[in-house]
């Protein structure tokens, strides 16, 4: 249907501020890297190190190496920045990759997936949480997500355990955290999907600490950023000297048969994600702040995601369902009207994982029609990030009271 759009002024006219922003150290410890010459440090070979051994370092002690001994673990900024998110996460080991994705095949391939595995994964995410079990010949089953959190929901997920399941990947979805504990009861391994977010806690833990590995994202739509880059986390030290191998070439010194790419982070990239890094906290304070400021200002009929209670988010995105009453726009309708306001709303996933054509070529199982409904009624809206700010939600709410009356 078209929708009218009104002739009256609309409640916002300049546009919100993107998410990828310099807040501190970005400039200065940029040119710090750039000045060294040494952008990139990695090689694939050992330097007479055991290979086996090397991999299994603490990223702590992995620091601290002058850069000509270690460079099959990265340049200096790297090691740092992997330090950094392993001390945050309270885990020993961190592997800085060149994106989330290639974290996530760097985790199902450490974890040892293979040809006929079967991968719980939640069917409302991004593409990338299933398609990382891909490349090891493993399949993705699909799994409903819980109607509040918008997470994997443990019950389908038990109730879809065949004797080839081999994990579980357990999506934080906009910030909000899976049950993590009722995930982990059911005896298989958990790849924790942390791209969306950093600094959700669980427990009063660091989600990425909680399975046996966790995938954060620092490509530029994404709460810190260095423009494209990832890091795996894990207390496993086998699994940390797997994906080391995975990313850098491992087939060449390692005996494994395992078979390494290149998903290495520059020592650039390291810099920005360091300075970036150091102001998660306050960025995830702000975001908070304007998350509560929507919540507060919405009409009935929107329901916002809800948190697990013992959970803390740290939020992505502002997502919430709708639920239309008589005379009222339809989903899509509501989405062309705030577009008309100046508020940029997505009307939910174009299609959840279960219905992308190379899954089902795969034969890949699991329908989800729970979540498909869910679906249906699903809006978004990105701007929470600073420096949008209470004034920026107050527009979003306004509009919202202009168009639902």
């Amino acid at each position: 249907m078209t929708i009218a759009v009104p002739t009256r002024e609309a409640v916002r006219t300049r546009p919100f501020a993107p998410p990828c922003c310099i807040g501190g150290r970005e400039r200065e410890l940029l040119a710090e890297a750039l000045e060294s010459c040494s952008w990139s440090a990695f090689r694939a070979g050992a330097q007479g190190f055991d290979a086996g051994a090397l991999c299994e370092m603490p990223s702590a002690d992995a620091a601290v190496f002058d850069d000509r001994e270690v460079l099959f673990l990265g340049g200096r900024w790297v090691r740092r920045l992997e330090a950094m998110f392993a001390a945050r996460a309270g885990v020993r080991f961190a592997v800085a990759c060149n994106s989330a994705t290639t974290g996530l095949v760097m985790a199902a391939g450490a974890l040892g997936l293979a040809p006929g595995d079967e991968v719980l994964v939640p069917c409302m995410s991004f593409l990338a949480s299933a398609t990382c079990v891909v490349p090891h010949g493993a399949t993705p089953v699909f799994v409903e997500v819980k109607p509040d959190t918008l997470c994997i929901d443990p019950a389908d997920a038990a109730a879809k355990i065949t004797p080839r399941t081999k994990a579980i990947i357990a999506v934080h979805l906009g910030g909000s955290v899976a049950d993590v504990d009722a995930l982990r009861a059911l005896g298989l391994p958990v790849i924790e999907d942390c791209a969306q977010a950093p600094g959700a806690t669980w427990r009063g833990r660091e989600v990425g600490s909680l399975g046996n590995a966790g995938v954060y994202s620092l490509t530029e739509s994404k709460s810190i950023t260095c423009g494209e880059g990832g890091v795996v986390v894990t207390d496993d030290a086998n699994l940390a000297r797997r994906a080391r191998l995975i990313r850098n070439h491992g087939e060449g010194v390692s005996d494994e048969g395992i078979v390494g790419m290149n998903f290495r982070l520059t020592d650039l990239q390291a810099a920005l994600a360091i300075a970036q890094l150091e102001q998660l906290d306050e960025r995830n304070r702000l975001r908070a702040e304007n998350v509560r400021r929507l919540r507060e200002g919405l009409p009935r009929c929107l329901t916002p995601q809800a948190v697990e209670a013992i959970a803390t988010p740290a939020w992505f995105v502002f997502k919430m369902r709708y639920a239309a009453e008589p005379r009222m726009p339809s989903r899509d309708e509501l989405v062309e009207l705030l577009a008309a306001e100046g508020i940029p709303v997505v009307a939910g996933y174009p299609r959840l994982l279960d219905a992308v054509p190379l899954f089902a070529r795969m034969r890949a199982p699991g329908t989800c029609p729970r979540s498909e409904a869910i679906n249906r009624e699903l809006l978004w809206f990105s701007f929470i990030n600073p420096p949008n700010g209470l004034e920026d939600m107050d527009d979003v709410v306004r509009a919202m009271e202009k168009v639902l009356g």
